[in-house]
């Protein structure tokens, strides 16, 4: 019996939530507990208010997909079970026509069966996919290039069969996969402040990779990566190349507005680069009176409202701004563990969740955001400052350790003299290889593991194991510069690990939601084709992107500092007593865990009472939230496995 999911109608796809897909392939479920246990991988999806479910499944297999119809699809004709969700978009018409027409998991089934694993090639856009053979006994699992939507899966204990989900929940709720804490993960979470890729806070679980895809045949599971990035310099000049990119820019506005109602669109509007060139794009394609969203902090570090209204004046936007406060944050921070499948650090989440959420108030049903540009066009001052540090290597290797070295590393009392105390820490940094040197500042650099971990937690942590993550990556690039390589680092890390989780669950919680227009396939291509001194001008950041948008943006944006859209967490931690409670109280309980030494927990909170407000307030954030992670979903699922 053929079963699909029809295509929605118009007015849905301006209805916004998250959705996910899981399933199985080959377990040891037997028929009759099929659809008990698909309920249960479902019920560990990300659940938020007006979410439907699709589901299939029969003798060793089961397919489900939740959320908003107008972001799931699930088929199956008898032979072929197939599920997508997100927001595809097909390079095929026939294709297209047919997701227009029937879903997108139909035009999914149909692409599988005509060219396999090909059929990746033909799908652009955010998404996560799951096709089942049953008359195979094949599957393929993939998500989409840059990383938007997750998937990560796990084999069962049998060594029969490959199980999938969205959330790392979903799989948990599988009775042949047993949850097994990673240590390791822990560590990594406290390095990055995120659980980065492909490893996951559970032993058994593995994330694909942004642009991977998982192929199951004759019980083996292959991972395979569909789609890379191609580093390769477009030697024109700087005009024509500028010209052009503001041409692609705008194809990419237009693909990421298709079908959409401009009344009910807006954009996020911090005053950078990024979100004033996406807010100015929205402008001119809706060629109307747009709406943009912007969110500040009482503090004047964390504020650049000024740059934002500047820019929506610029381009006769109608503004609107909410200003966080610490009864904010209180309300919000248990909402964090909600939305995260694992532990989750980022302190701007909570930024980013108010923006929606006024904008949702405003009547908004998308929000484009700004996300990308830094990381396509080299808009990290790291990226400079490695310049600095390579230089050292241009000098004479026999000048640098038969002069340079001896002399200014053992002048007694050179960590006393601030010129040579600079002097030798340039040469430390300069020593360390790229892309290791990216994180020669990080504070588990110069402790010890014992003085932070519990001693039988210490033995089973790899100190090395995130700059193997980082190698990989950087590795993997392919490209011949330096900065191209960190740029690459950057694209499959910070945005797939961080920045896009950030958005895509804030939004979602707030009922919104959101895509990328600097993200567009077609953007992040041209932006491998910049050489890379064009990017990175000396160590004038963003100076091919700059020359680009010189006549689109207003001057004051182009000529601005660099901001962040950091939290004043740890300044308010000082004085505000709700923040104090529910820090305190969250770090007082994860001492019980036996995972992290008692005096290191109650260090951080003495330090930041007597010392640097920000490094220990974010150290002590990143130490609740994990606590908070625990309480809402390793406790939970022990209770109910219990049960």
């Amino acid at each position: 019996m053929r079963r699909k999911t029809g295509a929605p109608d118009m007015d849905e796809r301006s209805t916004p939530g998250m959705s996910g897909l899981c399933g199985w392939l080959g377990s040891a479920v037997g028929e009759g507990d099929a659809k008990g246990v698909l309920t249960a991988m479902t019920d560990g999806l990300y659940d938020f208010p007006g979410s439907q479910t699709q589901a299939d499944c029969g003798a060793g297999y089961g397919l489900s997909a939740k959320g908003k119809r107008a972001c799931i699809s699930v088929f199956d004709d008898g032979s072929i079970a197939a599920a997508i969700e997100g927001y595809p978009r097909w390079l095929d018409a026939e294709l297209g026509a047919l997701a227009d027409r029937e879903g997108n998991a139909t035009a999914l089934a149909a692409a599988y069966k005509r060219l396999g694993r090909d059929a990746l090639q033909q799908v652009m856009g955010g998404w996560a996919l799951a096709v089942i053979d049953k008359e195979r006994q094949t599957a393929l699992m993939a998500i989409d290039r840059l990383g938007i939507r997750p998937l990560c899966f796990a084999r069962p204990g049998s060594g029969r069969g490959v199980v999938f989900g969205t959330t790392t929940d979903s799989i948990m709720a599988h009775p042949e996969i047993t949850g097994s804490l990673s240590h390791q993960a822990i560590f990594d979470y406290m390095f990055f402040t995120r659980s980065p890729a492909p490893g996951t806070i559970f032993q058994e679980v593995t994330k694909l990779l942004p642009g991977q895809c998982l192929w199951y045949e004759n019980g083996e599971a292959e991972i395979s990566t569909y789609w890379r990035v191609d580093y390769s310099d477009d030697h024109r000049g700087q005009d024509e190349l500028s010209e052009e990119l503001m041409t692609v820019m705008r194809r990419a506005m237009a693909r990421a507005t298709t079908g959409r109602d401009f009344e009910t669109t807006g954009s996020f509007l911090s005053g950078g680069i990024d979100s004033s060139t996406v807010t100015g794009l929205l402008a001119e394609q809706s060629g109307r009176t747009s709406k943009s969203f912007g969110v500040g902090f009482d503090s004047v570090e964390h504020n650049e409202m000024g740059y934002a209204r500047i820019t929506a004046k610029h381009y006769g936007v109608e503004h609107l701004e909410y200003y966080v406060t610490p009864a904010d944050i209180v309300d919000f921070i248990p909402k964090i563990a909600d939305i995260y499948d694992e532990p989750y650090g980022n302190s701007s989440a909570v930024a980013a969740y108010y923006c929606a959420k006024m904008a949702r108030e405003h009547g908004i049903g998308l929000l484009l955001a700004g996300d990308g540009g830094d990381e396509l066009f080299a808009g990290n001052e790291r990226y400079a400052d490695q310049k600095i540090f390579e230089a050292y290597g241009y000098i004479p290797r026999w000048l640098r350790s038969g002069v340079l070295e001896p002399v200014l590393m053992n002048l007694p009392g050179g960590d006393r003299v601030m010129p040579l105390r600079k002097a030798r820490s340039y040469i430390r940094r300069a020593k360390v290889p790229l892309p290791d040197r990216l994180e020669s500042y990080n504070y588990y650099n110069e402790v010890a593991l014992t003085d932070c971990f519990m001693p039988t937690v210490a033995d089973s942590i790899d100190q090395q194991n995130p700059y193997q993550l980082l190698r990989m990556h950087y590795d993997d690039s392919g490209a011949a510069s330096s900065l191209d390589s960190m740029l690459y680092l950057d694209v499959r890390t910070t945005l797939a690990d961080d920045d896009l989780r950030k958005v895509e669950q804030t939004t979602a919680l707030a009922g919104i939601a959101v895509r990328y227009p600097l993200l567009d396939e077609e953007v992040l291509s041209f932006s491998a084709k910049i050489p890379p001194a064009m990017k990175l001008e000396g160590r004038k950041l963003r100076s091919f992107f700059k020359y680009a948008v010189r006549n689109f943006l207003p001057p004051e944006t182009l000529t601005k500092s660099k901001h962040g859209f950091g939290l004043p967490f740890g300044l308010w931690l000082k004085t505000d007593p709700g923040m104090q409670a529910l820090a305190y109280d969250n770090l007082a309980s994860l001492k019980k865990r036996d995972i992290f030494q008692p005096a290191f927990l109650d260090s951080a909170i003495e330090t930041h009472r007597s010392g640097h407000s920000s490094f220990h307030g974010e150290l002590i954030w990143v130490l609740m939230l994990l606590e908070l992670w625990f309480q809402k979903h390793q406790d939970r699922s022990r209770v109910a496995s219990a049960a």
